[in-house]
């Protein structure tokens, strides 16, 4: 947590600092990408948690195809990972206003890019 927490102020320091360019259309968004955020309790450090969610056939096809994952074996990563904070427990986690985002999944990487796009610029995505 605190490599995090000193990479997300060295990121701050950067912006203030002029190393990263500032114009009216630019902020500087760190992201994370971790299954086990909020089993790690890292959310209290952050302004949004989001939860890109997939359905689990889509799931299944994607993990076969790009991980050359066995049925059996994309099966089981994914029921494994039922049991984390946020995926298993989703609407609890919605409901705590712990996750403050929840992205679908099931198109192409474009319609993703643009729901992660929409989702950066509504309000309600961030804590």
């Amino acid at each position: 947590k605190t490599t995090i927490m000193n990479r997300i102020e060295d990121v701050k320091s950067e912006w203030h600092e002029g190393k990263i360019p500032k114009d009216s259309a630019t902020v500087p968004v760190v992201v994370l990408e971790a299954a086990v955020l909020l089993d790690a309790e890292w959310d209290d450090i952050l302004d949004g948690v989001w939860v890109v969610k997939t359905p689990k056939e889509v799931a299944l096809q994607r993990l076969m195809e790009t991980r050359g994952l066995s049925h059996d074996e994309a099966e089981k990563r994914i029921q494994a990972q039922q049991s984390r904070r946020g995926i298993g427990n989703l609407e609890e986690e919605i409901q705590n206003k712990v996750v403050t985002n929840v992205i679908e999944n099931n198109g192409s990487l474009d319609d993703l890019r643009h729901a992660l796009e929409d989702a950066l610029r509504d309000p309600k995505s961030w804590k």
